[in-house]
């Protein structure tokens, strides 16, 4: 997908939240378009918005939580997809709390577009261990 469509999309789908209907539709009607001037279709904007990340979830998982450096085993911060790993936290997080469902649905949103900060990604990795681990 292009850099113009994907600003394109992330503006329209941020329009989905007017309390307008009209505004709604039409934003609806420009996702659709947006996405077929691309090849793609809604089904191709939910698999990519929420596929887990294998390498993410495999590193997650390795998370030392009795040591006192235990952030040095997590992924890198540049190379690692938090998208998908807030998607897998929100796939997986029915049993969480509403505070922590709260967090990854909005990481699923802003992961999207930008990368979390070092705390969110520190929060985002605690809760997907949690949810690995029990």
């Amino acid at each position: 997908m292009t850099p113009s469509a994907q600003d394109r999309l992330g503006k329209l789908l941020r329009m989905l939240s007017s309390d307008k209907d009209g505004e709604v539709l039409a934003a609806t009607a420009a996702i659709k378009r947006t996405l077929a001037t691309e090849g793609l279709d809604i089904h191709s904007l939910a698999d990519a918005l929420c596929q887990p990340a294998p390498r993410a979830e495999a590193k997650a998982q390795r998370v030392p939580h009795d040591t006192p450096d235990w952030r040095d085993d997590w992924p890198d911060a540049d190379t690692t997809d938090w998208h998908s790993v807030a998607c897998e936290c929100e796939a997986r997080g029915a049993t969480l709390n509403l505070r922590k469902q709260r967090f990854v649905s909005d990481m699923v949103a802003w992961t999207w577009h930008a990368r979390p900060s070092e705390q969110q990604r520190a929060w985002l990795l605690i809760i997907l261990n949690k949810l690995h681990h029990g």
